[in-house]
């Protein structure tokens, strides 16, 4: 069947505006002791790719609709008519499938994004038994979660294809910065975890680093004072998932540079401590749905305001902002030193 769009005219929508625009069939799904709702919709064509999703009736062939998961994150660079193109190509045999699950949002080879924005849906519609398929991005980070979780290989489709469903589930527009109103989610997907991985007996301090950019330009010195009040360093990377995972359960206080490194905060116990690195431009609490479930102590340490930075001539401020994202900081270790003394001692 031939499919073409109309440049310029193609519109992205979320799901529930797809729903009412297209008015596909289905019902849709409410799991209302997590918050949290699928919808579903009969009869309709899938095509993915690393960047969206995008959905048709059966019977159309405008492709003017994409879906798109909510994150805080733009998806990619490319324009939407680029990624339509992209989908044509892998569109003309599309697999028959009779039920599947779309999971697949923006930045999922990070370990945040999946554990906040994938895997809780994941685990919702397990949690009522679930028997169909998940359309996934295949990378090493879903796939440890699945083996992990045992859900078996074959009820994985990968994001880059195309799809006949049945019955397709969509899930709300929720992102991982919201968890923080979804405590039941948050807590069964805690509950979930440990299950998997069990727990480490007594306790101890970890100083999680980085690998790459944002982290601190004077971590030998962070080293040192954290050396003296008793910190191990843990470097993710040196770990399979399963055993992060585990090797934060038994955290009485963790410190780390701002990043996906964050989501282990979800294992650590109870009224533990968490201090997080952030550069002077920028800070976003995005561990919040943690701190709020466990009752952490939780404890920004920002970089000292560098006076002689400054936007770029024309470079409007919220840009100036986002772009310390990617940039390293500089730690006060006579701060970090004094508020550990006051977590610790």
């Amino acid at each position: 069947m031939p499919y073409s769009f109309v440049p310029g005219q193609s519109v992205p929508l979320f799901a529930e505006e797809y729903l009412r625009q297209v008015k596909a069939g289905g019902h849709p799904l409410h799991l209302r002791h997590l918050g949290l709702t699928f919808y579903g919709l009969n009869d309709c064509l899938y095509f993915g790719d690393h960047n969206g999703q995008i959905l048709l009736p059966p019977q159309g062939t405008d492709l003017r609709y994409i879906f798109r998961e909510s994150c805080n994150y733009p998806a990619s660079e490319c324009t939407l008519e680029t990624r339509l193109q992209t989908c044509l190509l892998a569109a003309s045999d599309p697999l028959e499938i009779d039920e599947a699950a779309a999971l697949n949002t923006p930045g999922m080879r990070n370990l945040w994004h999946w554990m906040t924005e994938g895997l809780p849906k994941l685990l919702a519609l397990e949690s009522i038994g679930y028997t169909g398929r998940y359309i996934v991005p295949e990378t090493p980070v879903v796939l440890s979660f699945m083996e992990m979780l045992s859900i078996a290989p074959e009820r994985l489709l990968p994001r880059g294809g195309s799809y006949r469903v049945k019955r397709l589930l969509l899930p709300q527009r929720l992102s991982g910065f919201d968890l923080v109103e979804y405590m039941p989610l948050v807590e069964m997907t805690r509950g979930r975890l440990l299950d998997a991985v069990g727990r480490l007996d007594g306790e101890k301090r970890v100083y999680v680093r980085r690998v790459g950019r944002r982290k601190p330009v004077n971590e030998e010195d962070v080293l040192a004072v954290l050396e003296d009040f008793g910190f191990a360093a843990m470097v993710p990377e040196d770990f399979s998932v399963p055993e992060q995972l585990r090797y934060m359960t038994n955290a009485s206080c963790s410190v780390m540079a701002h990043g996906a490194n964050a989501a282990l905060t979800l294992m650590q116990p109870p009224r533990s401590a968490v201090v997080e690195f952030f550069s002077n431009r920028y800070v976003s609490y995005n561990n919040l749905h943690a701190v709020r479930l466990l009752r952490l102590r939780y404890h920004p340490l920002v970089e000292d305001l560098d006076v002689s930075s400054a936007p770029a001539e024309g470079m409007a401020l919220s840009e100036f902002l986002w772009s310390g994202l990617h940039m390293d900081m500089a730690v006060d270790t006579r701060h970090l030193r004094v508020l550990l003394e006051s977590i610790l001692e």
